[in-house]
């Protein structure tokens, strides 16, 4: 009796064991064939048309478009700190009701601003990126108009607000006018969602398609000519590690500001902050991977006739279209040649004028062969006799 009472405990610790090993294995394996848990969502692939994925890098003009719009989104932002802080500030002779409106007003203003910065941020900040900038910028206009309906609606209920609490008696007019205005937000609001399908599809849609095939390659071929210019007067990099430290400087002041969690004050740090990436990145435009022996502007130049007037290459001279079309014009004045002096042919031309003002300085008198002022030297030397 007594061993079957010790066995009996032994077997229920043993069928437990057995029980938990068991689950242990499951879960193991489990992990091991790498199931998901179907509680975490995952991430979406395709966030949508108002935010599409780049899918290539992003031209130097982009770059400090993006840089610009960035810092218009977080001037947004900052003026929606400050409506919250509005909201969180004790204002004993104001109605709590309309304290809190007046810092959704504020709140509401801050997010259309930061809208208007994503359009150009997403949009034509990501030109070389995505396949039509132009029409992402353009369609977040809708976008826009209807964060700015919301902000009337939030200024109608700043309105009623006003006739609350220690301001009641002026609920008779405070009500029914915050309910016009309301409503006229509200008709802001469905406007800029119909203002949005109609700019981001049909024609419209077509036509900036176009315009963005249009402003690719223009882009560029400006930013080419911009860091071949750069390149070839020695100016690109020195400009462009300026830039560098002072949008860093810029940038660090920023945070600075940030940090101190001064009220109002605070905020502006991220401005400050983008607006210093946005000049450290600016010297890309004249600092790039062009180098100083081709034509400083690009393809632009190779289309016109230009080269063609001047009769010489510019892969030895940054200045050949230039310097070749005053070789032209001054052949043709002075007969002087610029093969050797590229300032030759003015250098020839203000040469024959002097020596033609010399001759009528001293008096002497000379043919219509040797100088170029003959005619007026003869005139003026037979006005002299008389």
């Amino acid at each position: 009796m007594h061993a079957t009472k010790q066995t009996r405990p032994l077997n229920v610790m043993a069928i437990a064991c057995a029980a938990a090993v068991t689950l242990l294995a499951g879960c193991a394996s489990g992990a091991s064939s790498g199931g998901a848990n179907p509680s975490t969502p995952s991430p979406p692939t395709n966030p949508g048309t108002t935010n599409p994925q780049p899918t290539a890098e992003t031209t130097p003009t982009a770059k400090v478009v993006e840089g610009a719009g960035g810092a218009v989104v977080s001037t947004g932002n900052a003026v929606s700190q400050i409506g919250q802080q509005i909201k969180d500030t004790s204002l004993p002779l104001v109605p709590a009701t309309a304290k809190n409106a007046t810092g959704d007003v504020v709140i509401q203003t801050g997010e259309t601003v930061a809208t208007l910065g994503a359009g150009v941020r997403d949009g034509l900040g990501q030109i070389g990126a995505v396949d039509n900038p132009v029409g992402v910028t353009v369609a977040n206009t809708g976008n826009v108009v209807t964060q700015a309906g919301a902000t009337v609606v939030s200024t109608g209920s700043l309105v009623k607000a006003l006739g609350s609490d220690q301001l009641s008696p002026l609920a008779p007019v405070t009500n029914p006018a915050g309910g016009v205005v309301q409503t006229v937000g509200a008709g802001v609001m469905s406007l800029g969602g119909k203002l949005g399908d109609a700019l981001s599809t049909g024609p419209v849609a077509q036509l900036t398609d176009s315009t963005s095939k249009a402003i690719v390659p223009l882009t560029t071929q400006l930013t080419n000519a911009t860091q071949t210019v750069g390149a070839a007067t020695g100016l690109g990099a020195p400009v462009n590690n300026l830039l560098t430290q002072v949008g860093n400087t810029v940038a660090t002041a920023g945070s600075m500001i940030a940090n101190t969690n001064t009220p109002v004050v605070s905020p502006l740090g991220g401005v400050v902050n983008e607006a210093g990436k946005t000049v450290a990145v600016a010297g890309v435009l004249l600092n790039g991977n062009g180098s100083a022996g081709g034509n400083p502007l690009g393809g632009l130049l190779n289309n016109l006739p230009l080269n063609a007037a001047a009769g010489g290459t510019s892969g030895t001279n940054p200045l050949a279209p230039v310097t070749g079309l005053l070789g032209t014009v001054g052949g043709a004045a002075g007969g002087g040649s610029g093969g050797s002096n590229p300032l030759a042919p003015v250098t020839g031309l203000l040469g024959t004028v002097t020596g033609g003002l010399t001759s009528a300085a001293s008096g002497a008198g000379s043919s219509s062969g040797s100088s170029a002022l003959a005619p007026v030297t003869g005139l003026l030397g037979g006005l002299t006799h008389h």
